[in-house]
């Protein structure tokens, strides 16, 4: 589920809602269908309403909460491996992640429902980033501490962040293999 699965019944109980993967859609499905309509849209009950602002935000009907999650050391692979299994009731998180195995990297962090993909976007030295961890999660009832209570001991301790990069990819590391650099 996302927004537009909450707002659009409302919005227009009769529109086609397409599935996606990374929102692309083909052209063909979504211009020149001739299926909107202004003066039947603005027609339907409560769609004036959610012009206005004059209803409850689905933050609040659905109890939605979000939560950013930072922290300036990298995870542990194994550990954050483990600690992966813990999220529960989450809709959504996005954001980047420093894996302490593939020191030079950037990597993607994106989950929606079940699904999540950790990714190399870049390298640290030409992004305009310090190298650390900044992902937002999004929840029905989210507790807000829980991410933080999940992932901090995923993170390096003092001693294996003092060992350095050159100790760090020798770490053991379940994640799936990166082959190529992606493009964001």
């Amino acid at each position: 589920m996302d927004g537009c699965d909450i707002g659009s019944p409302r919005l227009n109980p009769t529109a086609t809602l397409l599935r996606t993967t990374r929102g692309v859609v083909d052209p063909g499905e979504v211009l020149g269908t001739g299926l909107y309509n202004p003066e039947s849209a603005a027609a339907l009950p409560g769609w004036a309403e959610e012009l206005a602002g004059g209803h409850t935000p689905e933050t609040e009907e659905y109890g939605i909460r979000s939560v950013t999650y930072r922290a300036s050391r990298p995870f542990h692979p194994a550990r954050l491996e483990r600690a992966l299994g813990r999220f529960t009731g989450l809709l959504r998180s996005k954001g980047f992640c420093w894996i302490a195995s593939r020191p030079d990297l950037a990597a993607v962090w994106s989950q929606a429902g079940p699904n999540l993909v950790i990714e190399p976007a870049q390298l640290w030295a030409s992004a305009d980033e310090t190298p650390g961890q900044e992902i937002v999660f999004i929840g029905v009832r989210l507790d807000l501490d829980g991410p933080r209570r999940i992932l901090d001991p995923a993170l390096l301790t003092d001693d294996e962040r003092a060992s350095g990069p050159d100790v760090w990819v020798r770490l053991d590391d379940p994640l799936p293999a990166w082959d190529v650099v992606h493009r964001h």
